[in-house]
């Protein structure tokens, strides 16, 4: 859990958390070459979860979510 949060922490301050994920696991490995892809990954996910904020999900938006969710 260690090396997630680590992941976290590189991902949200050098702002990594929308880039293509294998430029983002290229650059943390840079900074944190000992992390695991599956770490990074995780990383990245759980800062995408923090700086999403609720006033962006419109009501617009949910309802093309559900859209594509009941296409599957």
């Amino acid at each position: 859990m260690r090396n997630i949060l680590s992941a976290v922490i590189i991902v949200i301050k050098n702002n990594l958390q929308y880039n293509d994920v294998k430029d983002t696991i290229n650059r943390v490995k840079q900074i944190r070459p000992e992390l695991s892809d599956y770490d990074i990954i995780a990383g990245i996910n759980i800062a995408r979860r923090i700086l999403f904020r609720e006033d962006y999900m419109t009501e617009e938006i949910k309802r093309e979510i559900d859209m594509w969710e009941r296409s599957d």
